[in-house]
């Protein structure tokens, strides 16, 4: 299950989906999830829904060889996705999407979070503001790293790096966090490159080395950072670098799991993109 151990991406803003494209993509999805993503307003983020959930069931499909009609999945109290009715299989993914990327991380047997984050200034509020409001969710010691950087730019880089770090590490953990977001604080050492893998951060939690937590960073391009956590007590650390998957990619294996919607397909090509 060497495919287990996967790290996907796919450019969202640079995919114009066609109607044909959309009444196909209807059939290889659970109903549920057609509900859910014909609640969104706008067409990008229904697009990143949609392309979560190929991602999911290609990645699963591919992984362990299950007949991808037979794939479902419920969600936990979290909205977190998990396979249904599959025994002892132990293949885990998760997905994350923001701005105009959508990613996937998978492994076989350890756990798995992610987390994509657009850096970008904060709609509506300056810069101080914003760190202002967001100040007990970081330690001191990741304001004073977030601060070293001269720049406002380079400041608020610096802050979606940690919040991703956050996020892929409660997503990881789940339900059973009972940790307040500034007692989980992130040691940074090396600056994220696009393209490169820096898996020199530390984590500490109530000011305690984790020692067996492991996270994978990087830029996807110069606006997105992505962060991959997962525990191994084993130290095993094999950085994966990200392949970029097109919508033939996603369901190239793909099989009709109800009949195409012209409905919902009617209903999505419709929507409006999001104002910029």
């Amino acid at each position: 299950m060497d495919q287990a151990n996967a790290r996907w991406a796919f450019n969202a803003s640079k995919w114009t989906p066609t109607f044909e494209q959309i009444m196909a993509a209807s059939s290889y999805i659970q109903p549920e999830e057609k509900q859910r993503i014909s609640k969104y307003v706008f067409q990008d983020d229904a697009k990143s829904s949609l392309i979560g959930r190929l991602m999911l069931r290609k990645f699963v499909h591919t992984t362990t060889l299950l007949e991808y009609q037979n794939i479902s999945f419920g969600r936990d109290g979290r909205g977190k996705p998990y396979l249904i009715g599959t025994g002892d299989i132990t293949v885990n993914f998760n997905v994350s999407h923001q701005g105009d990327y959508v990613v996937l991380g998978g492994s076989e047997g350890k756990n798995i979070g992610i987390d994509l984050m657009k850096i970008e200034p904060p709609a509506n509020k300056n810069i101080p503001e914003f760190f202002r409001i967001m100040r007990r969710q970081f330690s001191d010691h990741e304001w004073k790293t977030i601060y070293s950087y001269f720049k406002e730019s380079e400041q608020i880089a610096c802050f979606y790096r940690m919040w991703c770090l956050k996020e892929s590490y409660v997503k990881n953990i789940g339900l059973g966090i009972t940790v307040a977001l500034n007692e989980i604080s992130f040691n940074v050492k090396s600056e994220l490159k696009v393209g490169e893998i820096t898996m020199d951060t530390k984590l500490y939690v109530r000011n305690c080395l984790k020692e067996n937590w492991f996270f994978e960073e990087t830029f996807i391009d110069d606006k997105h950072a992505v962060a991959v956590s997962y525990e191994d007590d084993n130290g095993q650390r094999n950085p994966l670098t990200y392949k970029f998957l097109s919508y033939d990619d996603l369901v190239k294996e793909a099989k009709p799991l109800v009949a195409p919607d012209a409905e919902f397909a009617n209903n999505f090509v419709q929507k409006k993109v999001k104002p910029q």
